[in-house]
């Protein structure tokens, strides 16, 4: 498993001390996106079943400025990893992200509707699976949306921060989004898994989405933080939440005004995969990620 430091890679370690699948997570040194040469050697110093690659670069601004760097990552290395596992006859789930799509105003999104990128990060992972599918006959595509988990740098825990420390937290309300909870990903994975040993890769669909069954936009988010809060600990806040249009958000990039993702229902019935509610699983994360900071802060007096 590539990424393994991200947020859904830190669910997935947790979780592999409970399970019977022996799971391997390189360091960026063991396994360098950059050099693939080190790519290669991996593969040839380890028997492997199976490949997720969870490894992107995700800064969206930084994309149009480290352009190489973004494009070698998210499209070039994805394009080796494919021909690796191909030549070993190795399973790949491959993950991406809802950025391919956002030019044409017809969201939600389903996962063969056409793509069309508006900022170079989103075409470096449209690119990228073009490569995966193209390169490897037996991979799959998993696009995620907003990522959220207590672990790694995420919405949540960015606005949970900004409210503490902020008079003021100012957040897009016109951006409509789908999100990811990282822990209802690693709670699926073995039966994804099995899902990939079964399928027929010629004659079945080889891109799904992973995402909540509801919408959201980043304000209605912010305001289901700044309500559990509250709930945890009222009075707490002194901060005001204000709604703002895009326009008025500072931006070096274009970011799309939709990119909700459409889910495939009977891909969840099927493989027995359970996605929890939004709002209660957001609600699940501030409670964590809150109380581990009012703790850090109490023991900070002492």
């Amino acid at each position: 498993m590539t990424g393994g430091s991200g947020q859904i890679g830190s669910e997935l370690k947790y979780l592999e001390k409970k399970s019977n699948f022996n799971f391997l997570f390189p360091s960026s040194s063991e396994f360098d996106l950059l050099d693939f040469a080190s790519i290669e050697n991996y593969f040839n110093s380890n028997k492997l079943n199976l490949v997720i690659n969870l490894a992107a670069y995700t800064d969206v601004e930084n994309s149009e400025i480290e352009k190489n760097k973004a494009n070698i990552i998210n499209n070039l290395a994805v394009k080796k990893i494919s021909q690796e596992t191909k030549k070993r006859n190795i399973i790949l789930i491959h993950s991406s992200t809802d950025y391919v799509f956002g030019k044409e105003n017809n969201a939600p999104y389903a996962a063969y509707d056409k793509k069309q990128p508006i900022n170079y990060y989103g075409y470096t992972k449209s690119m990228g699976e073009e490569a995966a599918l193209k390169e490897n006959h037996r991979s799959i595509i998993i696009r995620f949306a907003s990522v959220y988990s207590k672990y790694g740098r995420n919405f949540i825990k960015t606005i949970i921060k900004k409210l503490i420390n902020e008079p003021v937290v100012k957040v897009v309300s016109d951006q409509k989004i789908s999100l990811t909870h990282a822990l209802d990903f690693s709670r699926n994975i073995f039966s994804l898994i099995r899902f990939c040993q079964n399928l027929n890769f010629e004659n079945e669909k080889r891109i799904y989405h992973f995402v909540s069954k509801e919408y959201a936009t980043w304000f209605s988010v912010a305001e289901i933080i700044f309500d559990e809060i509250n709930n945890i600990n009222k009075g707490f806040l002194k901060s005001e939440l204000i709604p703002i249009s895009s326009d008025e958000w500072n931006s070096k990039v274009n970011r799309p005004k939709d990119t909700r993702l459409k889910i495939d229902d009977s891909f969840y019935k099927e493989n027995n995969m359970i996605v929890s509610s939004l709002e209660i699983s957001i609600r699940s994360v501030v409670k964590e990620v809150f109380l581990e900071i009012l703790n850090n802060e109490l023991k900070n007096d002492y």
